[in-house]
């Protein structure tokens, strides 16, 4: 990869923002409900918003989806449909990605999110962890029935207008650990589907494999730390080539402003600014910024616990 300089910037296409910091659900596989930031909840303020829709303005031919989310539930941010329409009036050709897990997705979050959509580039994702209800709440911590019967309303409600991607994860990635597989996970929607009568047109069942965000699993609730897998590669100069491209083509900002290295950092290993305190431009050509891309493209060392030499699943 080409390396930071003076005048030279990343080509930008994709944004996580954390308009908040609260999450509905505790799911096994995720650092969440002991992360930096559910200990500390907060809601971003209209200016560091405005800052960073600002800031992202010389990247506008760049970027190809803006997620407001990250690490946290975006449906129970009540200002979360103002700040969608936010971002498409500053980019109106960009794809608006929301990522819930269905127990905040009532009919009138549904209608809202429709009405920004329609006729607009986006993409609905929708987690549910499960393929009855003993799977879901286990893995999820949601009510079942509620997050059911959500996704099963917005479904009807879609017709196959807009495009909806069901995601469930039922088998690790990291270690020999299986919820559910993923012929079990296509049945249980394949029925659902016949008994609602779901057109299923711009509707996808995605069945895939969770890991355990860089081993930042530490709580014993549900055996999760035992989802961890712990170091899987060295990086350095002396070993082979790494990179991942959430240190050049994403931007990550917390709730406070905060910028992260990636979706893994729920702990906040990583320090890098402050979007209230410096721009991108400037960040961009900061020494954290190279550094951080120096230590994860391995031209320099790193600590031994470096993030990045525990991710089992490089770009997220």
């Amino acid at each position: 990869m080409e390396m930071p300089r003076h005048g030279w910037l990343p080509k930008l296409k994709y944004v996580q923002v954390a308009t908040h910091s609260r999450c509905n659900a505790d799911c096994v596989f995720c650092p969440y409900i002991e992360s930096a930031h559910a200990a500390s909840h907060g809601m971003m303020t209209d200016e560091t918003w405005k800052l960073i829709l600002m800031n992202l303005v010389p990247w506008r031919q760049d970027l190809v989806k803006f997620c407001p989310y990250l690490m946290q539930e975006p449906l129970i941010d009540k200002t979360i449909f103002q700040k969608i329409a936010d971002i498409y009036e500053l980019f109106p050709d960009i794809c608006v990605e929301i990522s819930t897990n269905g127990a905040a997705l009532t009919d009138s979050a549904v209608d809202k999110l429709f009405a920004l959509f329609d006729g607009r580039k986006h993409d609905i994702w929708v987690s549910h962890h499960g393929v009855d209800a003993d799977t879901l709440q286990h893995i999820m911590k949601i009510d079942y029935a509620r997050a059911s019967s959500n996704l099963v309303s917005m479904l009807k409600k879609s017709d196959g207008r807009f495009t909806i991607k069901i995601r469930g994860a039922g088998e690790s990635k990291a270690v020999d650990k299986i919820y559910f597989t993923r012929e079990q996970y296509k049945e249980y929607w394949a029925k659902k589907f016949i008994d609602n009568h779901i057109n299923t047109k711009n509707v996808s069942v995605d069945s895939f494999q969770f890991h355990d965000r860089a081993g930042t699993l530490f709580r014993e609730d549900r055996g999760a730390c035992n989802l961890n897998k712990g170091k899987v590669r060295d990086i350095g100069p002396n070993h082979a080539p790494f990179f991942c491209n959430r240190v050049t083509e994403w931007l990550h900002v917390m709730h406070d402003g905060d910028i992260r290295l990636c979706c893994m950092d729920y702990h906040h290993e990583i320090k890098l600014p402050n979007i209230n305190s410096m721009s991108l431009l400037e960040y961009f050509h900061s020494p954290e910024y190279r550094d951080i891309v120096m230590k994860v493209s391995g031209r320099t060392e790193s600590d031994e616990n470096f993030i990045c030499k525990r991710c089992t699943s490089p770009g997220g």
